[in-house]
């Protein structure tokens, strides 16, 4: 198991500098990609969970949603917020996350390595969800030209943390890109 801090909590102002729009996935084709397999994934999971049918009912929220395609995939009325500003629930998920009441399936796409302390954030998830669907980039050791990643990790140091938040992996997903036009191998879990 390995976990690498890669650089210092930013304060409040500097954040809003970074995050002063929101993050659009169509800019990056392996984020093109990564999107387009959570959704499969995320898709899935509404499929299992007591019978309900995505978009009828199915209470979806993604409160670091960036352009939100990953939680419109999943269901036509999620609940949808950003630390950027363009949505009705802005800010930090330590925050946001208290504001919503619980849904059936949680989405958590390439947030974690964003946060300072992700293991807490894990649990404010658990008590809002009987289902997450989280995704994040694997082995970036060297990832030091992305000024928005606090953390690096392997696939046991997640599930650690997600172990001790209280899921339990349905179905993992390895997708690495790294050998054609990206510098992520992305991991993608299904958990209840």
């Amino acid at each position: 198991m390995r976990r690498e801090r890669l650089r210092p909590a930013y304060t409040t102002d500097e954040l809003q500098e970074l995050y002063d729009i929101p993050h659009d996935s169509s800019r990056w084709r392996d984020h093109e990609v990564r999107v387009a397999t959570t959704i499969a994934l995320a898709r899935g999971v509404a499929e299992l969970s007591d019978g309900a049918t995505a978009g009828f009912g199915y209470r979806v929220a993604d409160l670091s949603c960036g352009d939100g395609r990953i939680a419109r995939g999943v269901s036509r009325t999620a609940i949808l917020g950003d630390f950027a500003p363009g949505y009705p629930i802005t800010g930090p998920l330590e925050e946001t996350l208290r504001q919503i009441d619980p849904v059936d399936l949680y989405i958590c796409s390439e947030t974690l390595e964003h946060l300072d302390d992700p293991a807490i954030v894990l649990e404010l998830i658990r008590d809002r969800t009987a289902n997450l669907v989280l995704s994040t980039p694997l082995e970036a050791w060297n990832d030091h030209g992305n000024p928005e990643h606090y953390w690096a990790w392997d696939r046991e140091a997640v599930e650690r943390m997600l172990d001790a938040a209280g899921f339990s992996t349905l179905a993992f997903c390895g997708l690495d890109l790294r050998a054609g036009w990206s510098p992520y191998y992305f991991g993608i879990w299904a958990l209840r």
